[in-house]
């Protein structure tokens, strides 16, 4: 009796444990791909279309012929996948910058108010924290790092003020859950380790992506209406489209500030945001340095190898994300006219880091790493070398195109931290 009463506690235990992390969850990798390991030494039918066509034609006609297809490649991406980017806004500045922290967080601490006018819209505002190492040390490079649970999460830094935009329910995880959710998904999956980037000579820049545009499907028809554009359209942008769109508005920001105007730009996305990221740096080449951690589909790896999170389901869980049209592809991914090796090359000549973990397949390490042989060449039209490495398990720092990969599944560990700072210093010294 006494051994049935304890599973019978266990078991309702695990039960809420399993509700409570629902959201968290779907957000990330179902359970069956837990206890599978990515394949490391991947094989499949080359990826299509091959962009670095006639060899024989001199780098120099090679890379003029690259550059006048980028359009037609970044309009395909568009079309398919995630929507075109709004237009341009004005950002400015409003009022004073308001110090906070406390003499227990490190780095000199200031919120920056924006305010980001679309035209003929009424403009966003934005909160934007920027942090900077107590030194007066010439700094090396500025990270751009957006978050889905607000900044006094993200931060940890209990001085600012709960979000007042909209955050997911394991935002507000609390007790056990709170203890679990490090052991599980890596103790930076929230947030980022400040004092390690401040070590290593950056500043930071950080937002709540709900100031623009909240991760809920209820709620995006409103952001759309915030920027002007149409809900209903055909061709609406979906949330990573408009999460891109966020990071060149911030970047246009720092642009004003002769403190960081001049400093290489590195942007960092983990799952969702790292596929943000990526299309942020095809879109935009002030982006030095993009760091995509776990992107997966419509991120880093190709469609259709059978691997990882197909089209029909992460359209359906999350619509929002994307353009109508990429639903349409969920009974034939090959039939996308663009894949992700194209996102990826659109990046050169700049950096870019795509990590994973073995057995995150749903975000298919290995399809990444086909994406990225697929899109090395773009790098040698700059004369940069591009992918170097010769193994998925061997991140090559020197090359503008890498992979780092580590055990585990879907989340952020300090294993991870430590690989991209070394990478985004191998890039950003002078």
């Amino acid at each position: 009796m006494k051994l049935f009463v304890i599973f019978r506690a266990a078991f309702f235990v695990l039960v809420a444990l399993l509700i409570l992390f629902s959201g968290f969850v779907a957000a990330c990798t179902p359970a069956r791909h837990l206890l599978v390991t990515a394949d490391p030494n991947p094989t499949g039918p080359p990826a299509e279309p091959v962009l670095f066509e006639d060899t024989a034609a001199t780098p120099a006609d090679r890379r003029t012929a690259w550059e006048a297809r980028r359009p037609e490649l970044q309009a395909a991406l568009d079309d398919t996948i995630y929507g075109p980017a709004p237009a341009i806004a004005e950002v400015s500045k409003v009022g004073e910058d308001q110090v906070f922290g406390s003499a227990d967080t490190p780095g000199q601490r200031r919120m920056r108010r924006l305010a980001i006018e679309p035209i003929g819209q009424a403009p966003l505002g934005l909160n934007l924290a920027l942090i900077t190492p107590e030194t007066d040390a010439p700094l090396r490079g500025i990270f751009l790092l957006p978050y889905e649970c607000g900044l006094r999460s993200a931060l940890r830094d209990t001085t600012l003020p709960e979000p007042s935009g909209f955050t997911p329910g394991y935002c507000n995880a609390d007790g056990l859950l709170a203890d679990l959710i490090g052991p599980m998904f890596g103790e930076w999956v929230g947030g980022p380790p400040v004092e390690w980037i401040l070590d290593r000579g950056y500043a930071i820049a950080s937002w709540h992506e709900s100031d623009i545009a909240p991760d809920n499907a209820a709620l995006h028809s409103a952001a759309l209406d915030a920027l002007g554009l149409d809900p209903n359209g055909a061709t609406r942008p979906g949330s990573v489209s408009l999460w891109a769109w966020t990071i060149s508005r911030v970047i246009d920001a720092l642009e004003q500030d002769p403190a960081f105007a001049d400093l290489p730009v590195i942007a960092m996305g983990h799952s969702r945001r790292g596929k943000a990221v990526l299309l942020a740096a095809a879109r935009d080449r002030r982006i030095d340095v993009t760091i995509a951690h776990q992107a997966g589909t419509a991120g880093g790896a190709l469609h259709g190898d059978g691997v990882g999170e197909p089209i029909a389901m992460i359209t359906e869980n999350y619509p929002h994300w994307f353009t109508p049209t990429y639903a349409s592809f969920s009974e034939d991914e090959r039939a996308l006219p663009v894949d992700q090796h194209a996102l990826i090359a659109l990046a050169a000549p700049n950096a870019v880091l795509i990590g994973n973990a073995w057995r995150d397949t749903w975000a298919d390490p290995s399809g990444a790493w086909r994406a990225m042989e697929a899109a090395s060449g773009a790098w040698a039209l700059y004369q940069e070398p591009g992918l170097v490495q010769e193994r998925m398990a061997d991140l090559v720092v020197g090359g503008k195109l890498a992979m780092h990969i580590r055990p585990g599944t879907h989340g952020v560990t300090g294993q991870d931290w430590q690989a991209f700072l070394d990478f985004a210093d191998a890039h950003t010294r002078t």
